[in-house]
């Protein structure tokens, strides 16, 4: 009995010890960092007003309502203190999308970008909300397995088999948490929607739509004025956000489907909201869940359509008769 139990303790420790959704890591390291590199580049012309000393929040009005957590831009009221903080940023934003010294690097990524939201944090939004959480997690995470310097540092060299077991689990275990927390995400949303009259008559996209700041001018009219349209997309919505927990942790073809649908989600919320930041966070997290053998199959795909039409293209041509 006692030797059953212990084969069927290190068959569960053999199982969580196997590292997966490497590539989805990677991929949510890319994406989430060109994310961030992008707001920290949209701002910069704009950085001193937004952020600096004597911009919209002076130091002495930051300094009083810092409550909302340590901000390193509270260290100094200085400009050439503030400019170094801010480019500081900007490097450890670059460093960490290239994927070099990713472990060190990934805390360092959150300090500076948090700082900086908390700086003046009536300029964000829910993703970068959710992306500040997620990037807790991603501590534990092995984020440079893939299309980093890291990858190519460690190719060949050996790893101690005892560190390999214990990063792989705490790897695990923050996918895991990834997992979670985007299920709450959508989960709440989609039962928050539920109890709203706006989302149970389908008029929901409408209001959204004709707001000034979440539009698209000359195509979100396309929408707005399809009745048809709005109501399907509204309860489309709805039905997605509820079930996404449920199709993530099914199987791997309704994980698969239910990251496509947020990824087409997201992608509309980015052209005809303009909410751009919001679904780039989001679908780096979407993306960070698909399995390693559905991104291999993907790349395969993809790989074989690049070989027919390239044996297409040096297919030589049939001579034409003269006359």
């Amino acid at each position: 009995m006692e030797s059953t139990e212990r084969k069927g303790w290190a068959r569960v420790v053999d199982y969580c010890a196997r590292p997966r959704l490497l590539i989805g890591a990677s991929v949510f390291r890319i994406v989430a960092g060109l994310g961030i590199l992008y707001q920290y580049l949209i701002n910069y012309e704009q950085r001193r007003y937004l952020f600096g000393p004597d911009g919209v929040m002076p130091f002495t009005d930051f300094a009083r309502q810092h409550g909302a957590g340590f901000s390193l831009y509270a260290l100094s009221p200085s400009i050439p203190a503030f400019e170094v903080l801010f480019h500081l940023g900007i490097v450890i934003a670059i460093v960490w999308l290239v994927g070099w010294r990713t472990r060190l690097v990934t805390p360092l990524q959150y300090l500076f970008w948090w700082s900086l939201h908390r700086r003046f944090d009536s300029l964000w939004d829910g993703g970068d909300n959710v992306l500040q959480i997620v990037l807790v997690y991603s501590f534990c995470v092995d984020l440079s397995a893939h299309w980093s310097f890291d990858a190519l540092r460690r190719r060949g060299r050996a790893r101690d088999p005892e560190w390999a077991r214990l990063s792989a689990m705490a790897h695990n275990a923050g996918m895991l948490a990834f997992a979670l927390q985007i299920c709450l995400v959508y989960g709440i949303a989609g039962l928050t929607k539920v109890q709203g009259e706006t989302w149970r008559n389908g008029t929901a996209l409408y209001y959204a739509l004709r707001a000034g700041e979440f539009t698209w001018p000359g195509h979100s009219e396309l929408i707005f004025h399809n009745s048809f349209l709005l109501t399907f997309l509204a309860y489309a919505t709805v039905a997605f956000q509820v079930s996404f927990p449920f199709l993530l942790f099914m199987n791997a073809r309704t994980r698969t489907l239910a990251v496509l649908a947020g990824l087409t989600f997201h992608l509309g919320i980015a052209l005809f909201m303009g909410l751009v930041t919001f679904a780039t966070f989001l679908i780096a997290v979407d993306l960070s869940l698909i399995g390693d053998e559905e991104y291999r199959w993907l790349f395969g795909a993809v790989d074989r359509v690049r070989a027919r039409l390239r044996a297409a293209l040096e297919r030589p041509r049939r001579a034409v008769p003269a006359g």
